[in-house]
């Protein structure tokens, strides 16, 4: 063998093991991306990418809060029209008493 055949085989193993490098840093890359995404530690940057627990869990969690919200809101609407209600109710006994004793003063006044 000779100088030439040797450089070239020593090249052509320098370039493929470049190659090999480059693609394993690459998935090392990829993966710890992941990894980190799976754990919630990237604030978001792969959410839209890359489906995960935590961006299922915070979407299901803002979906909680609104259904929350929602029946905090009738629950208050309620209280609210159940006053009323009582106020109606107090206002109407008023005047029902009121009109009894009217009809009762008319009746002695006969």
């Amino acid at each position: 063998m000779t100088n030439n055949t040797l450089l070239e085989r020593e090249e052509r193993r320098t370039t493929i093991w470049h190659y090999v490098g480059g693609v394993g840093l690459g998935l090392a890359l990829l993966f710890a991306g992941l990894a980190l995404e799976r754990l919630g530690l990237t604030a978001n940057y792969w959410t839209n990418i890359i489906p995960s627990e935590v961006g299922q869990l915070r979407a299901a969690t803002a979906e909680h809060e609104e259904k929350q919200k929602r029946v905090m809101d009738e629950n208050q609407r309620l209280k609210g029209l159940i006053g009323r209600e009582q106020a109606c109710q107090d206002a109407l006994n008023l005047c029902q008493g009121e009109k009894k004793q009217l009809e009762e003063q008319a009746k002695a006044g006969q």
